[in-house]
């Protein structure tokens, strides 16, 4: 009867440890990000650099659901939505960066 226990212990461990590491982590730079107006973000990105993040937002973003216009959101509800969504659709900081700058430049004002 314990040695069933434990094995139930064992196993249940064992698949909580795996659906944790199932779900990605949005990097340290990421999750740093500051919310930038369009103005800062055209300072930092150049316009092929923009223009990749176009591409990217609808490579990547477009696979698993519908795709928001950049305008439907504020740079504020952008900056939240890829900080979540960035880690999900397995992209890396930079191609997470331009992401993030595309929708920004093109987000509604505030």
């Amino acid at each position: 009867m314990k040695m069933k226990k434990l094995k139930i212990l064992a196993l249940l461990s064992l698949t909580v440890s795996v659906l944790v590491s199932c779900f990605p982590k949005a990097s340290q730079v990421i999750r740093s990000l500051p919310v930038e107006s369009k103005e800062q973000i055209l300072s930092q990105y150049s316009s092929e650099e923009i223009a990749e993040g176009k591409v990217l937002y609808t490579n990547h973003c477009g696979t698993c659901h519908d795709l928001k216009e950049p305008e439907s959101r504020t740079a504020e509800q952008w900056n939240r939505i890829v900080k979540r969504m960035i880690p999900r659709a397995k992209l890396n900081d930079r191609d997470g960066q331009l992401v993030r700058a595309y929708v920004i430049v093109n987000a509604k004002s505030s």
